[in-house]
């Protein structure tokens, strides 16, 4: 692969949980991750998370409702990869509606996401492969980072 892979996520909160789904098929398939995906030609990241937002959960949140949070880094056996993740909130009664991306979406809070999904011994006892591992820390990484900042913005989404 020649350069480097440019996507983006949101961390979707909603009170004190963040929105998980299940990917169905293709890249890191069976997975629980963020809604999000690659960046098409011409478009900023920022659009491009709240297109994939209401893409893969049916939800709409303007670009200028995110808030960049970090950057993950992760190999994809064919390169760099780096996902621009943004923090975004939604209102209390907020649900998604999945596409064929992804076969189950989860609000929990973000230490029982990480514990529940992305812990490395765990994945180890299930026979799962040093690349994948490598990926579940980085993603357990920005999802505390998220949180943190979260948690510590003023607004009426953020939550102790």
């Amino acid at each position: 692969m020649d350069g480097f892979e440019l996507s983006a996520s949101v961390v979707l909160w909603r009170r004190d949980e963040v929105l998980v789904m299940k990917r169905a098929a293709g890249f890191s398939s069976g997975g629980w991750f963020f809604p999000g995906g690659h960046v098409e030609q011409g478009e900023r990241p920022i659009e491009s998370a709240a297109r994939e937002l209401e893409e893969e959960a049916g939800i709409v949140v303007g670009p200028t409702a995110l808030a960049l949070a970090d950057v993950m880094t992760y190999e994809t056996g064919e390169g760099t990869a780096h996902t621009l993740i943004y923090n975004a909130g939604c209102g209390d009664e907020t649900e998604c509606m999945l596409n064929d991306e992804h076969l189950v979406a989860r609000w929990m809070t973000p230490e029982a996401y990480i514990d529940r999904f992305l812990d490395a011994e765990v994945l180890r006892l299930k026979g799962v492969g040093e690349p994948a591992i490598a990926l579940a820390e980085e993603v357990a990484r920005v999802t505390r980072v998220a949180a943190e900042q979260w948690r510590g913005r003023p607004g009426p989404f953020a939550r102790a």
